[in-house]
C-alpha cells in the first residue's frame, strides 16, 4: 500500500515547497509551501527516520502519533500528515514562523508568555500530559501573532512517565548546540522548569514581579499551575494588549449582536491608547484584530436599515476611525498592503457612499494617507462620484474639508472628471457664502491650472475665474485671485491678457485695501511687461505707417471751403427775370443734381427764403428748388453703428440750442441742408408758423440726425 500511494504521489505531491527549509534540526526539517488545490500557505515539517537508529525513530514516531490525536488550540494546527515511505513522514500544517523576539515591547512577550503558559497549563490539566521539549526552537508564531508550540518527541502523559525518562537523554544528545537543546528532565514539573529557563532568556532584564516566581519555578519548587494562578496579578499579565487578545479569542463564539458589544468595548480600550499595539508579535494586528474590526464594520453596516436593537443604533465612526488609525495614519501600526486590499478597500468604498458625516469626515481626514495605496481606476470610479459631492453639502467643515483634498485626488482621475465635473462644482462654491470656501476655491484652482487641459479653453477658464473672485467684496478671495493670477502667468495666451486680464487688474491699482493695491500694481506691471514684450515681436509692415500731425490738424484754414461753397452758390443762382413768372433754367437744375451727387448735401424748399411752388411766385427773388434731384443717394454706414451704446462717445452729441425766428410779413419756406448720406425726404414739406423754434424738427428726424452718422 504504501508503494503504490509512492507511485502515485511521488510526481503529484499535494504542496508545492519551498527550495530551502527555514528551519533545520537532527530531526526535522521546516518548509513553507502552498496547498496546490487552493494555494493556501502552509508550513511543512519533514522527519528523515533511519532505521538502524532506534532512539530517533521512536522519537519520530511518538511525534507523529501525537500530532494526529493532540488538537488543543495552543499546539501549532496540524491539517495533515503523510506518511509516503518508510524514510519520510511529513507534518502540514498552517504557516509558521521561528519565534523572533528582537525589537518586540515588553507588552508583547508578556502576551506570548501569557499564550505559553496557557497552552502548557492546558497539556497538564486537559491532555494529561507532559511537553518537556520548551525552548526558543520549539515556539513558533502564526499568521495571527499568535506564539504555538511544536516538538511532540518526548510528549509523555504524566502517569507514564517512564517514557520521558528513557528517551530525554537521547533527544538531548540529538539536539545538543542547536536553538531547541533542552537539559534532560524526566520530572512531572518538566514544562514548569522549562518556561522558567525560557523567560528568562527572551526578558531582558526579568520582571521584578517574577524574579522570585521564576527562581522557585526552576527549583521545582513551584508547579505550573500555580505560577499560572500567581502571575495573573503581577504588572506584566496586567498588560492591555493581554486583555485585548482575551476579548478577541471569544469573537467565534459571539453572535453578531455580542461581537458588536464587545468590539465597542475593546475599541474603547485601543483608542484610549494605541501604543500597545505597537511593536507586537507580528500578525496579531494584521490577522487577528484588523479582521474582527472589518467584520463588526460590515455588520453594522448591513444590518443598520433592517434590525433594530444595538445594530441599528451602532455608530460605525468609532470602528472607522480605529481601523484608518491602524493602517492609515500618518505612523501606522501596520502597512500591510495585503492587509489594506483584503480588509480596508471594502470600508473605505462602502462607507464613502453613507449619508453619515462623521464616517466620511474621517474619510477625509485619512484621505492623503490611503489614497495612494489605490489605483487609479479605484479613485476615479468607486471613490470620486461620491466624494466630489462633499462640495455640495449643506455643512461647512464638509465642504472645506473636501475642497482641502482635491490637489490629492486630481492625479487619478480621469481628464473628463478633471475640466468637466470638478470645474463644474468649483464654479458653485466660487460664490459660496462663506468667504474661507470662496478663498480656498480660488486657491484649489491655482493648484490644478497647470493639470487642466490646454484643449478646453483653459486660458479663457483660468482668466474668468480669476477675475471673477478679483471683484469679490472680502479681501481675502481677491489676494488668493492675484496668487492665482501671478503662479499662472505663462498659461495665459496673450489676447486673454489683453482683453481681460489686465482690464480686471486695473481696478485694484484703486482697491480700498492697502494690501490688494500694492500686489496689483506689482502684477499689473508683470502682465504689462509680458505683453509689451509681445508687442515687440509683432512684424509691421512700412506701407501701413502714416505721417499726420493731429495738433496741426486742430487747427483749421476754412478759407478754401468758404470759396468753394460761395462759388457753388453762385453757379446755382439763376437771374432775376422780370414778371410774375420765373423760369428754371436747365442748368441750374443740372447744377443742383450735381451738388446733391457730389457734394453730398440735400437741397430742399426748407432751405432759406424760397418761393410758393403752388402758385409759382417768386418769394423774395429765391428761385425755386427741384424736389426731387435726379441720381441715387448712397448710404454709408459708420463703423461705430453697431458697438453699443454705452455713453462714451456722450461729448460728440450736438447740444439743443433754441433761437427764436424773426416774424415777417410772409410765411416763408426753410431749407435744410442735409447729408446726402441719408435717404431724400419727398413728403412735401408744411410751412412752419412763425412763432416756432428755428430748429424745432419731428420725432423721427431727431432720431435719424447726424451725430448717429457721424
Amino acid at each position: 500500500m504504501n508503494f503504490l500511494f509512492k507511485s502515485i504521489s511521488g510526481l503529484q505531491f499535494p504542496y508545492s515547497l519551498a527550495s530551502e527549509p527555514t528551519v533545520s534540526t537532527p530531526i526535522w526539517e521546516a518548509t513553507d509551501g502552498h496547498r496546490k488545490s487552493d494555494s493556501h500557505p502552509v508550513t511543512v515539517f519533514s522527519f528523515q527516520r533511519d532505521a538502524k537508529n532506534l532512539e530517533l525513530e521512536a522519537l519520530i514516531s511518538n511525534a507523529i502519533r501525537h500530532f494526529k490525536i493532540l488538537k488543543l488550540p495552543g499546539l501549532v494546527k496540524v491539517l495533515d500528515v503523510l506518511e509516503t515511505n518508510a524514510a519520510t513522514s511529513y507534518v502540514i500544517t498552517e504557516r509558521v514562523t521561528p519565534l523572533n523576539t528582537q525589537g518586540l515591547s515588553m507588552q508583547a512577550l508578556s502576551l506570548g508568555v501569557f499564550q505559553l503558559a496557557e497552552t502548557l497549563d492546558c497539556l497538564h490539566n486537559q491532555a494529561q500530559v507532559v511537553l518537556a521539549t520548551l525552548s526558543k526552537g520549539t515556539v513558533f508564531v502564526n499568521e495571527r501573532g499568535e506564539w504555538r508550540l511544536f516538538g511532540l518527541e518526548l510528549c509523555s502523559k504524566i502517569t507514564e512517565l517512564h517514557r520521558l525518562k528513557q528517551f530525554a537523554g537521547a533527544y538531548s544528545s540529538l539536539m545538543a548546540n542547536t536553538n531547541v537543546q533542552v537539559p534532560p528532565t524526566s520530572s512531572a514539573n518538566a514544562d514548569a522548569i522549562l518556561l522558567a529557563k525560557f523567560i528568562s532568556s527572551i526578558y531582558n532584564p526579568v520582571p521584578n514581579d517574577w524574579r522570585s516566581l521564576l527562581t522557585s519555578m526552576e527549583q521545582g519548587r513551584l508547579t505550573l499551575t500555580q505560577f499560572v494562578s500567581r502571575a495573573a496579578n503581577t504588572l506584566p499579565f496586567q498588560s492591555a494588549l493581554i486583555v485585548i487578545y482575551q476579548d478577541l479569542k471569544e469573537f467565534h463564539i459571539k453572535d453578531p449582536k455580542g461581537k458588536i458589544v464587545a468590539m465597542i468595548d475593546l475599541q474603547r480600550k485601543i483608542m484610549e491608547d494605541s501604543s500597545v499595539l505597537r511593536n507586537c508579535t507580528p500578525g496579531f494586528v494584521e490577522h487577528y484584530l484588523i479582521p474582527e474590526i472589518a467584520q463588526c464594520i460590515k455588520t453594522i453596516t448591513e444590518g443598520q436599515n433592517v434590525q433594530l436593537g444595538t445594530m441599528a443604533t451602532a455608530n460605525t465612526a468609532s470602528f472607522v476611525a480605529t481601523l484608518l488609525e491602524l493602517t492609515c495614519s500618518s505612523q501606522p501600526i501596520t502597512d500591510s498592503k495585503s492587509v489594506f486590499d483584503k480588509y480596508v478597500k471594502p470600508v473605505l468604498f462602502e462607507n464613502f457612499k453613507q449619508p453619515d458625516r462623521q464616517v466620511r469626515f474621517l474619510l477625509l481626514v485619512y484621505f492623503s494617507s490611503y489614497l495612494p495605496k489605490l489605483t487609479n481606476s479605484e479613485v476615479s470610479d468607486r471613490i470620486f462620484p461620491h466624494f466630489v459631492q462633499g462640495l455640495a453639502d449643506t455643512d461647512v467643515t464638509m465642504r472645506i474639508q473636501t475642497l482641502k483634498r482635491i490637489p490629492d485626488v486630481v492625479p487619478m482621475i480621469t481628464e473628463r472628471q478633471l475640466n468637466n465635473d470638478l470645474l463644474r462644482h468649483l464654479a458653485k462654491t466660487q460664490v459660496d457664502g462663506d468667504v474661507e470656501i470662496r478663498t480656498w476655491t480660488i486657491l484649489t484652482i491655482s493648484g490644478l491650472s497647470k493639470k487642466l487641459s490646454p484643449s478646453n479653453n483653459r486660458s479663457g477658464i483660468l482668466a474668468t475665474a480669476f477675475t471673477k473672485s478679483l471683484k469679490d467684496p472680502q479681501v481675502k478671495p481677491r489676494l488668493a485671485a492675484l496668487y492665482g493670477l501671478e503662479t499662472s502667468l505663462e498659461l495665459f495666451d496673450i489676447e486673454t491678457i489683453a482683453n481681460k486680464v489686465l482690464t480686471v487688474i486695473a481696478p485694484g491699482l484703486l482697491d480700498k485695501n492697502e494690501q490688494v493695491r500694492s500686489k496689483a500694481k506689482n502684477l499689473f506691471r508683470v502682465y504689462l511687461s509680458k505683453l509689451e514684450s509681445e508687442a515687440d515681436g509683432i512684424p509691421t509692415a512700412d506701407s501701413e505707417h502714416i505721417d499726420i500731425d493731429f495738433s496741426a490738424a486742430g487747427i483749421q484754414d476754412d478759407s478754401n471751403v468758404v470759396q468753394q461753397f460761395m462759388e457753388t452758390l453762385r453757379l446755382s443762382t439763376p437771374p432775376i427775370i422780370a414778371g410774375n413768372e420765373v423760369s428754371v433754367p436747365t442748368g441750374f437744375v443740372d447744377s443742383s443734381e450735381s451738388v446733391a451727387d457730389d457734394a453730398g448735401w440735400e437741397v430742399t424748399d426748407e432751405w432759406g427764403d424760397g418761393f410758393d411752388t403752388e402758385q409759382h411766385k417768386p418769394i423774395m427773388g429765391t428761385p425755386q428748388i427741384e424736389k426731387n434731384p435726379k441720381g441715387t443717394v448712397k448710404v454709408v454706414k459708420s463703423w461705430n453703428d453697431e458697438l453699443e451704446d454705452d455713453e462714451w462717445d456722450a461729448w460728440d452729441r450736438p447740444a439743443k440750442l433754441q433761437t427764436k425766428v424773426q416774424p415777417k410779413s410772409k410765411p416763408k419756406a426753410t431749407t435744410t441742408l442735409r447729408n446726402a448720406s441719408k435717404i431724400v425726404n419727398t413728403k412735401k414739406p408744411q410751412p412752419l408758423n412763425k412763432k416756432e423754434d428755428m430748429n424745432s424738427v419731428d420725432e423721427e428726424d431727431q432720431e435719424g440726425g447726424w451725430d448717429e452718422e457721424w
